[in-house]
Order: structure tokens, then C-alpha cells, then sequence
């Protein structure tokens, strides 16, 4: 009788242990991996694809960023910001705009993209074009074979399809 409720209760903790495991697995399993790393001297954000794929996404060179933040913690921050968007199913577009009155680069799932804190991938300095600074950061070739937008018919303001984007990425 002991050992028949003893392996009851053993079964009973194995199976709430399985059930807790398999709830608190997070919803990107498997899926695309958004990291920073350092190639020949400088800071990329990466993803990394089910496949096993590596691409560089963008890369940390551009010196149109606000202090305090050195290109390390942006990439970082930035990556994970990248993941966050990819596991919310927000990481569809990407456009720049306005936040508190600074340029910022933002993601969203259509074009109706409005930047604000919590689809913000990065501010840039006061004054810096975003278009200018988005042409700089990702991969120009990329965005050249992708949907590029004007977005709100302002030509310093613009928006792309990221899968398409990541689409026409060279792996490394």
C-alpha cells in the first residue's frame, strides 16, 4: 500500500513538473535568436535562424547615437529589443520616427507604424536623419532588394518590410 502511494505521488509531482516545464517554455523555441556579438573589432546584432543560420542584421559603426551609451550596451540592449519585438510578433516592419522629440527606429506588425515605448528598437542624437542613419546601420544591399517606403509621404522618414529584409541577407 506504501509503495502504491509513493509512486502515486512520485507520478503526480513528475507529471505538474512536465506540465510546468512545457508552459513556461518561451514562445520563440526554436525560432529566430537575436544576440550581439563582436566581429573583426565591431559590435553586429545578429539572428540566428531554426537552421542554424547567422546573419548580421546591423551593425554598431554609426557615431549618431546620445551619450551615455557606448556601442557595446547599444548592441546589447538593441539585440534583445530585437528579440522582444520577434517574440511578440511585432517584428514585421521596421520604421524610423519621432519620440520625445528625438529621431528613433521603431518595429511593428503593418505599416501604421507609430513609435512609442514599447516598439522602440533605438534612439538616435537630436538632429541625426534617421533615414540617413538606417541606410548606415543595415545592410544596404538588404534594404536595396527590399520594400522600401516613404513613410507618411516624408522623404526622411521610412519604413521596410524586415522578413524581406532578412530575406535578402547574406548568411556568414
Amino acid at each position: 500500500m506504501k509503495n502504491k502511494l509513493f509512486t502515486t505521488f512520485i507520478s503526480g509531482c513528475l507529471l505538474a513538473l512536465a506540465t510546468t516545464l512545457s508552459i513556461s517554455e518561451p514562445s520563440y523555441a526554436g525560432g529566430t535568436k537575436f544576440y550581439c556579438a563582436v566581429l573583426g573589432g565591431e559590435y553586429f546584432t545578429f539572428a540566428r535562424t531554426e537552421d542554424g543560420r547567422r546573419y548580421k542584421v546591423m551593425g554598431w559603426t554609426s557615431t549618431d547615437f546620445p551619450k551615455p551609451y557606448n556601442l557595446k550596451y547599444r548592441c546589447t540592449t538593441v539585440s534583445s529589443r530585437f528579440q522582444r519585438s520577434y517574440d511578440n510578433g511585432t517584428l514585421k516592419r521596421i520604421a524610423t520616427g519621432t519620440l520625445n522629440s528625438e529621431p528613433v527606429i521603431c518595429a511593428g506588425s503593418n505599416s501604421n507604424i507609430v513609435c512609442n515605448s514599447r516598439n522602440l528598437l533605438f534612439t538616435l542624437k537630436r538632429g541625426a536623419k534617421a533615414k540617413t542613419v538606417a541606410n548606415r546601420l543595415f545592410n544596404r544591399n538588404a534594404l536595396a532588394s527590399g520594400e522600401i517606403i516613404t513613410q507618411n509621404s516624408d522623404p526622411d522618414h521610412i519604413m521596410f518590410n524586415f522578413d524581406i529584409y532578412l530575406d535578402n541577407l547574406a548568411a556568414e
